[in-house]
């Protein structure tokens, strides 16, 4: 069976999925989105035959199995449960929510709707963060501390390929999300209770209830009115190892890389290039990396609705990370 997807969001991000879904076998039959000339020239580049101006409609298209929402931060778990009350699985766009309890309430709608929930921790698909998890789980690399930098200029509501957008980003919940959660899966920590949601001291930090990870962070200034551009955190996991996370939307010096400092070796990835200390290269996508990973996602998402199995980044799965971020922002 070929499954049938519908695309909430005809954004920059929803043509990379539409391109990868395509590729993958999906049959691409609905489109929705409030500006009516852009939606009309999305499916016209997709041959994507029914568009709709609004998600509720587009969930009621007749034999759909899917959807993927692309659309602004703030709509994205209203949308998520909507669609699973629709009967819908659904691949979401990062972040899953902007809170915990958004998050957990996604959680607790796919379980109940019998619905799968994958969520585009785009990272955990990309072939250096493969290698480096591959490198830890077979004991070739015992990880000790994993110091991530996500820099970059987001000061104005561009969004990607330069193009202007109606919102604002968040950096804590966005990027931080992407960050956060490689950290924990890459330190085998992304193993949760699905109902733990408080918060308790330990130490000097927060512990993300559920999670046993120590929270020690701090966020920046909110910026012209809006979230901070700046956060710092330390996380300890359990066992003791350390990811050392630095977020900013304000550097001129953009950066996203990656250090898994282990007793025995220490891998660097910068630009989907993966070395070891020495200079050994491991791994190398070139500026490849991501739309990579997205690709090896979105064919697993299809592979997952089609089988039956669960997704390779589930709701469920992100849920520790997005306890870390609530715990995070909280300080």
């Amino acid at each position: 069976m070929t499954p049938r997807l519908g695309i909430v969001g005809p954004g920059a991000i929803a043509e990379r999925h539409a391109a990868a879904l395509t590729e993958a076998g999906a049959d691409l039959v609905a489109v929705a989105g409030p500006d009516r000339e852009q939606t009309a020239a999305f499916a016209a580049r997709f041959g994507i035959g029914r568009t709709y101006g609004a998600a509720a409609d587009l969930y009621a298209h007749p034999g759909l199995d899917a959807v993927v929402i692309a659309t602004p931060h703030a709509h994205h778990a209203a949308q998520t449960m909507a669609a699973l009350d629709a009967g819908l699985h659904v691949l979401c766009e990062i972040p899953l929510a902007l809170s915990l309890a958004d998050a957990e309430a996604v959680a607790g709608r796919a379980r109940a709707a019998g619905r799968q929930v994958a969520v585009a921790h785009t990272l955990r698909f990309c072939r250096p963060y493969l290698r480096v998890k591959e490198e830890i789980e077979r004991g070739a690399l015992h990880a000790t501390h994993v110091v991530a930098r996500t820099l970059m200029l987001r000061q104005d509501d561009t969004g990607m390929g330069g193009r202007p957008r109606g919102w604002t980003d968040d950096v804590l919940w966005h990027h931080g999300a992407h960050t956060v959660d490689a950290a924990l899966w890459l330190l085998g920590a992304t193993h949760a209770d699905p109902h733990g949601t408080r918060a308790e001291m330990q130490g000097t930090g927060f512990e993300a209830h559920g999670t046993g990870v120590e929270v020690h962070g701090t966020c920046g200034e909110p910026w012209r009115d809006g979230p901070p551009m700046d956060a710092g955190a330390v996380l300890r996991v359990p066992g003791g190892a350390l990811a050392t996370i630095a977020l900013s939307y304000h550097s001129r010096l953009p950066a996203r890389e990656l250090t898994v400092i282990g007793e025995e070796r220490t891998l660097h990835l910068s630009g989907g290039l993966l070395r070891e200390h020495d200079g050994t290269v491991l791994a190398d996508c070139g500026d490849r990396m991501e739309a990579d990973g997205l690709a090896r996602q979105d064919a697993d998402f299809l592979d997952a609705i089609t089988t039956g199995r669960p997704p390779g980044c589930s709701v469920a799965d992100i849920l520790p990370a997005m306890r870390v971020l609530h715990e995070w922002g909280a300080r």
